[in-house]
């Protein structure tokens, strides 16, 4: 018996440091088998490195394929309960880096600088007539998210070479939106244009989820095709311009469950 006890420690002791090496190197595709229905409705796919510092061939969103990922988590605090890392996204449309922390009961994005191609705003503006050009820039100082959706983010967000086609074709410098939180699970953000023949003034609001945006838009000057294309956005003003308002609920971007 007093022999089977040191053998017994040492056999436990073994069981633990092989435990301790899995956590440490567990293969990314391995945990993705596992948890991976929690990034619903994120999904990843090409999986190779580790769960610390791993890469997807594809990260894709809502079913659009958004260009690989690689992600660095770090050890001590993951252990800790407290996990935070670092990403980046290096597709031929989509390209971005942030830094991630576990807050509270959400996540908390840092750093995040991004582009992407106007066009995946189509579903949001829901303007069928009119395809949208140009690309979006992200310079947001934070992003909060909990219950998997976007609760309060601050920064900046530029829609440069703003353009549209279909039954009327333009191009302007751009709309700027300058956004600021206003509650755990609020914001509030101002929209301008970057210059040229189209004034543009909006707002826009969310709180839990549901947001409201309004924007007024003014030529500064006749504009022909302008004006054509302001014909098939929001309702006519008597000066010639439109408003625009769209509401609705935030897609969720990441499975609820921590």
């Amino acid at each position: 018996m007093k022999r089977a006890l040191p053998i017994l420690a040492v056999a436990l002791a073994a069981l633990i440091a092989a435990g301790v090496a899995l956590v440490f190197a567990a293969p990314a595709e391995l945990a993705y088998r596992f948890a991976g229905h929690r990034l619903a409705p994120m999904a990843l796919e090409g999986l190779s490195g580790s769960v610390w510092q791993g890469r997807a061939a594809q990260w894709i969103v809502h079913g659009v394929a958004l260009g690989p990922i690689e992600w660095r988590i770090e050890r001590g605090a993951a252990l800790s309960g407290r996990p935070r890392g670092e990403f980046a996204v290096s597709g031929r449309q989509v390209a971005g880096t942030a830094r991630f922390e576990r807050h509270g009961d959400g996540w908390r994005l840092d750093a995040i600088d991004g582009t992407f191609p106007a066009a995946l705003l189509a579903p949001a503006l829901d303007i069928p007539a009119l395809g949208l050009l140009g690309t979006v820039e992200l310079d947001l100082d934070s992003v909060v998210v909990r219950d998997g959706q976007l609760a309060t983010a601050e920064g900046r967000v530029a829609w440069r070479g703003l353009g549209v086609r279909g039954i009327a074709a333009l191009t302007l410098p751009g709309i700027e939106m300058r956004i600021g939180a206003t509650g755990e699970r609020a914001l509030e953000a101002t929209i301008v244009d970057l210059g040229g023949p189209l004034a543009v003034d909006g707002r826009l609001r969310m709180a839990d989820g549901a947001f409201s945006v309004g924007v007024d838009l003014v030529p500064r000057e006749p504009e022909p095709r302008l004006e054509e294309i302001l014909k098939y956005v929001g309702e006519r003003r008597p000066d010639g311009g439109s408003h625009l308002r769209i509401e609705g609920t935030l897609k969720p971007v990441i499975g609820g469950e921590p």
